[in-house]
């Protein structure tokens, strides 16, 4: 007796077990089977009864499990992260400056940025889009419920991440290639890794930092991440009287709440190939950015004089983002600017867009203090972007022969 009561037990567990992980399959092989028969004979209705039950049991597991993972699972921002184990890495290396600021921390990759500002540089797109890895599920897609439910204005909108290993000397004699993806994929990957999954009171140590930063500070390659490393870019619109363009974010904006940002600033999309499936790296980041700048402060492409592309990094803040950051110097002036409106679509993003004085003439520009560039109001609210690249317009500035160099020198720069 007792051992028949042992077997039903562990067969009743066998069969509770079964049901739990193949609920949808059994659901569904349920409604097929009725849905057949039902075209030769006509059902009881009370086999259609038993049907409903099931269903509605099936259904229960599955919204039960649900909840529980949800009360279980808590996304965590990150505390303040100085990446002390990623400065020391860099500190011996030239090719690499580090910016830290009161918002965060960028990497300028020197090398890189100098072999992106090439015209033989080209980038490409690749032939497939990225997947959500399975290594991020089923975190990832609660962390998707968590975001849209909290901030209920998010859109899936197009976008593209990198997907070339920049260590890598092999990439020096072929194409960068990105991969497309959209704005949901990148909340289950870049920004999920921002924060610290904690499941049943534990942080788990696979997520967050470690998704973006190895154990001995490396920050990690591209191509061999599970993230999608959507490409940023920024530009810094200086109007033909000298004065900078800066855009004041409002707080729904997820990188820079709150903070100064630059002239325009957002992502890659695939759009900015206009058309092509490969482009030189450096018109590629110019497109996106102009395309940002006129989107977010009115400015239209006929009244930008010339744009370049000014270097490189990673925001380490942002799951070591690849930025592209330019300049653009425009053919209007600082009080035409100001008669700009913003699109209906950015006023969600964009608090407001203003004109301001350099701070500094342009023989005292210091790439390792950008914020001095700025009026003193301004220079607790810079962002990262906008100080890597203010740090990077210093640093050209001082360049003999750029060209970049040759149009500030035109303009009337001063306090």
């Amino acid at each position: 007796m007792a051992i028949s009561m042992r077997t039903a037990r562990t067969a009743s567990y066998r069969i509770f077990r079964f049901t739990k992980e193949y609920r949808w399959t059994l659901l569904g092989l349920i409604v097929v089977v009725v849905g057949v028969v039902s075209t030769f004979v006509v059902i009881p209705s009370s086999v259609l009864m038993v049907e409903a039950v099931l269903s509605v049991l099936l259904i229960t597991l599955e919204v039960r499990k649900n909840v529980r993972e949800a009360k279980k699972t808590s996304f965590l921002p990150r505390p303040i992260d100085g990446f002390e184990d990623v400065v020391a890495r860099l500190a011996n290396d030239d090719g690499f400056r580090v910016l830290a600021t009161q918002a965060g921390t960028f990497v300028h990759d020197r090398r890189t940025s100098e072999r992106m500002r090439s015209p033989e540089q080209h980038v490409r797109m690749a032939d497939r889009s990225y997947v959500v890895p399975a290594q991020l599920q089923p975190h990832a897609r609660r962390f998707l419920k968590h975001v849209l439910a909290n901030h209920p204005h998010r859109f899936n909108g197009p976008c593209l991440g990198w997907n070339t290993n920049f260590t890598d000397p092999a990439w020096e004699s072929g194409d960068i290639e990105v991969v497309a993806g959209d704005h949901f994929r990148f909340v289950q990957s870049d920004e999920l890794s921002t924060k610290d999954v904690e499941v049943d009171g534990r942080v788990l140590p696979e997520f967050g930092r470690a998704l973006f930063v190895s154990r001995d500070g490396a920050v990690r390659n591209f191509r061999d991440s599970w993230l999608f490393n959507h490409i940023g870019a920024s530009t810094l619109a200086i109007t033909c009287d000298g004065r900078l363009v800066g855009t004041m974010q409002s707080e729904a904006n997820i990188a820079s709440p709150k903070l100064l940002a630059p002239s325009g600033s957002g992502g890659v999309e695939p759009k900015d190939f206009k058309g092509e499936r490969r482009l030189p790296l450096s018109q590629l980041a110019i497109n996106a950015a102009t395309r940002e700048l006129t989107e977010e402060s009115g400015v239209e492409p006929s009244e930008m004089a010339q744009s370049y592309l000014l270097g490189f990094g990673r925001w380490l803040d942002m799951a070591g983002r690849g930025e592209l950051l330019c300049v653009t110097f425009l053919s209007i002036d600082s009080h035409a600017v100001r008669q700009k409106r913003l699109r209906r679509s950015e006023k969600a993003y964009t608090a407001r867009t203003d004109s301001l004085r350099f701070a500094q003439p342009l023989r005292e520009w210091n790439p390792a203090k950008p914020a001095a560039m700025l009026p003193n109001g301004h220079r607790s609210r810079m962002s990262v972007p906008l100080g890597a690249a203010l740090s990077l317009l210093a640093e050209e500035s001082a360049r003999a022969g750029s060209a970049v160099r040759e149009r500030l020198l035109r303009l009337p720069i001063s306090p």
